[in-house]
């Protein structure tokens, strides 16, 4: 399956870079259950559909993407980028940038290093840190 002709049918895009979309790996599609925990220390990009119950931690230049059909329950979700289009319960760590699709659904907290791109119709309920600022 393509994922960028899956992408472009649900949302565009703005923050998250094409280019890592189109490497990443299906690590769970959207018929199937996971349920356990997953790090990788190098550039790791991959993409849920399914439903995922665990921690996941990706090292340097790691990309997480988590479609429209998925729902994960974490403890811990940490990469340089994350794409959201599903649903989450738990807590998200972007190092590089954080990206809300207008069908994201998060509850829990979210802590993002650099950038946050949140589109009209995406619903957070709990906590939103972002780097410090001096005022």
């Amino acid at each position: 399956m393509n994922t960028m002709a899956t992408i472009a049918k649900s949302t565009e895009p703005r923050l998250f870079p094409a280019s890592i979309l189109q490497t990443q790996h299906t690590v769970l599609p959207k018929s199937a259950t996971m349920k356990g925990d997953m790090a990788a220390s190098e550039d790791l990009g991959i993409r849920l559909d399914g439903e995922y119950n665990g921690k996941i931690e990706l090292g340097k230049a790691g990309s997480i993407h988590i479609a429209g059909s998925a729902t994960v329950t974490t403890d811990l979700l940490i990469a340089d980028y994350i794409f959201v289009e599903g649903t989450v319960n738990g807590k998200l760590h972007a190092r590089k940038g954080i990206e809300l699709s207008p069908t994201a659904k998060v509850k829990g907290s979210i802590q993002y290093d650099a950038d946050l791109d949140m589109h009209p119709g995406a619903r957070i309920s709990g906590q939103i840190n972002g780097p410090e600022i001096n005022l």
